[in-house]
């Protein structure tokens, strides 16, 4: 068996750190107290070829090793033979904010009191962190790490961070190669940005000094050459490094503007102007003045470099954002964003809609309102607009196998507008665009806009393509999203129809049928409700729907309208049961332009309109989910039933609200979420 691959015994699939610690020798007394952790699920892949590794603890490696040496710091990270650079010049930047680090290693954890070998990270998966768990065996040759690795021999938090990413992502093998801003985002919860080195700001130390104050972390390559060859500079190719300062300098009589790059190898520096070992520009730099820009004349990887050679070596910029939920640093400056964040799904027949040129399902999209009301605190924007961004990211995608080609589109509406209609779309251009459809895992909108109101809608290049997505909204404080109400009315507006009668008989009619179904003492279970709603449906212009009423609807409708919990209405419940039908009823009618007894998807909206019920995109696709027809129609039955669900759950969030007790911390929309699931 080689060491890293996956043997068979007695026809069972054993892990080869299990192999190699079960050829060992055998405890005497084995029992719980004694026995390490050791993961079976870590993915090796195809990991030691030549059979050369040798999987040993850090208890093996050293007498006293430390998870944390004196703090956690950016020089703790020396890559070893894995391609993944770019995962460590984003674990570099992470190192600038110690809350951050404590978010994606959770504190408590090391080889004293209580060790197990058993260690646990976080990682930011589509809106929520998901903790990995590993044991503490590391792929080592002759004694010594072959991967990640600390300057500090004894120091083992780093390796052992590499190992749960690793883990997440499948293995070590996984890691080799990859993008900065990847693993920016699985460690933080931000929204990343690339630039082009060409295309940034006049001013980029003022433009990259902003981002840092505002949190960001941001990463650099150049991806002009051959796979980690360097340049005249000793800059490498294809090779992620870490943006760690911008600062400006005194020398001699004029101010200049320095970047600070981190090589995450630990070596191997630029050697051009302002570099550590032959720049001779520090010679007009005082001490003080070096001092205070922390200037460390030491090959680690880390140098200052001029503005002009930034542009020159290197092509691209990779900038994460991040904001208040994902970075709380007590006592910092950062001027950190505001992030809103939404679930959604694109839904077939529903809510994908497709591209806005040649279909006429692009308002079905999910939309998001956004709000501009506070400009921004920048003395140099004189037209006093307000910036944010926008990010549209796929989930699971890699799961089916592809990324669908996705894009944003950015419409101004006025205050009153809470959703863009088909026709508001024929009228309309949006402000602000993805340049193209991208089948990528997330595309992102910057911009500033003059103060105003605003609709966000995410779509595929393709109607009816499915998939998932977290819709991300930065803004400064006081600005911010919600996802828009496709059904928004004035609760006092009258119904669409308001002179037509119902086509359902009238109370007293249908009296006589309660009292020839109902049980002993004048009260009806959903059996009996079953009778009546069906005598009642056969005598009226909707007497198809009849057969509608299966039991399984007649027990939903008891248990919303018995108000004691006895599973039986009396005559006062159905009452009012039947006012609400032979209203909702008028709606149905009138909205059933072709009088098929059934609504259209698209008419579920006025339909609601017309009711005066107020809902969003996430209720609308649950509608679409729990209560329409395989060929996406609603029956007469179906509408009724979703009908009266809507009202009992508003009713009652009202009736929570009104109590005010402090004891309901749910909004109106969280309630109907969460409700309408039930």
């Amino acid at each position: 068996m080689q060491a890293g691959g996956v043997s068979k015994v007695s026809g069972v699939r054993t892990h080869p750190i299990l192999a190699q610690q079960n050829s060992g020798p055998k405890p005497t007394k084995p029992g719980p107290a004694t026995e390490l952790f050791v993961d079976p699920n870590f993915p090796l892949g195809v990991l030691d070829p030549r059979g050369e590794i040798t999987w040993k603890r850090p208890k093996e490696l050293c007498a006293s090793p430390q998870f944390i040496m004196d703090g956690v710091s950016r020089t703790d990270i020396c890559q070893g033979r894995l391609g993944d650079c770019w995962f460590l010049s984003a674990v570099s930047s992470l190192t600038l904010h110690q809350s951050l680090m404590n978010q994606v290693i959770p504190e408590g954890q090391g080889f004293g009191s209580g060790y197990t070998g058993r260690f646990t990270f976080k990682f930011w998966q589509y809106g929520h962190w998901q903790e990995v768990e590993i044991d503490d065996f590391l792929p080592t040759v002759k004694g010594e790490l072959i991967f990640l690795h600390s300057r500090e021999k004894g120091e083992f938090w780093s390796p052992l961070l590499e190992k749960a990413y690793a883990k997440l992502k499948g293995g070590y093998h996984a890691l080799h190669l990859g993008f900065p801003h990847e693993a920016l985002v699985d460690m933080t919860g931000g929204v990343t940005e690339e630039f082009h080195t060409g295309a940034l700001p006049r001013d980029t130390a003022r433009f990259l000094r902003q981002l840092l104050d505002k949190g960001s972390l941001i990463n650099c390559a150049n991806v002009g050459g051959p796979l980690e060859q360097r340049n005249g500079k000793g800059i490498l190719f294809k090779h992620a490094y870490s943006v760690t300062g911008v600062a400006q300098v005194q020398a001699g009589g004029a101010r200049v503007d320095l970047i600070r790059v981190r090589n995450p190898w630990g070596h191997t520096e630029w050697t051009g102007a302002w570099s550590d070992q032959d720049g001779a520009e520090w010679s007009q730099v005082s001490t003080a003045e070096q001092n205070r820009v922390q200037r460390v004349q030491l090959e680690d990887g880390e140098f200052w470099m001029s503005v002009s050679d930034f542009h020159e070596n290197f092509t691209t910029v990779e900038v994460c954002h991040l904001s208040n939920s994902s970075l709380s640093e007590s006592g910092s400056a950062l001027q950190l964003w505001q992030c809103a964040l939404h679930q959604g799904t694109w839904v077939r027949g529903i809510s994908a809609g497709g591209p806005p040129q040649g279909t006429a399902l692009y308002w079905l999209n999910p939309q998001f309102r956004l709000t501009l009301l506070e400009e921004d605190d920048d003395p140099n924007d004189p037209a006093l607009t307000c910036s944010f961004l926008v990010a549209l990211m796929q989930k699971n995608c890699r799961q089916q196998g592809a990324y669908l080609s996705i894009a944003l589109h950015l419409y101004q509406v006025s205050p009153e507008q809470t959703y863009l209609s088909p026709i508001d779309l024929l009228k309309v251009r949006p402000v602000l665009y993805t340049p193209a459809y991208s089948a990528q895992r997330e595309v992102v909108i910057r911009g500033r806009l003059a103060p105003g109101h605003y609709i966000i809608i995410p779509s595929t290049a393709s109607a009816n393509q499915e998939g998932e997505f977290i819709l991300r909204v930065y803004t400064e404080k006081g600005n911010g999203a919600t996802p828009a109400d496709k059904a928004v009315t004035d609760s006092h507006k009258a119904d669409p129809a308001p002179s037509a009668s119902s086509p359902l008989p009238s109370l007293d009619a249908v009296q006589d049928l309660f009292k020839q179904h109902a049980k002993p003492g004048g009260v009806c279970g959903a059996a009996e409700l079953q009778a009546v709603l069906k005598g009642a449906v056969r005598c009226g212009a909707l007497a198809n729907s009849a057969e509608g009423f299966c039991l399984e609807r007649c027990k939903s409708i008891v248990s919303l309208m018995d108000t004691r919990g006895f599973g039986r209405l009396e005559w006062a419940e159905f009452c009012d049961l039947w006012v609400k039908f032979s209203r909702w009823t008028v709606i149905f009618v009138h909205f059933d332009k072709n009088q098929s007894e059934s609504l259209d998807y698209p008419e579920i909206i006025p339909a609601l309109q017309g009711a005066g019920l107020q809902v969003d995109d996430f209720v609308l696709q649950l509608i679409g989910l729990r209560y329409t027809d395989p060929d996406r129609t609603v029956s007469y039955p179906a509408f009724l039933c979703f009908m009266l669900k809507l009202d009992t759950m508003i009713r009652r969030f009202q009736t929570l609200d009104q109590l005010g007790s402090g004891s309901v911390s749910l909004n109106y929309r969280q309630w109907l979420h969460m409700t309408m699931y039930n």
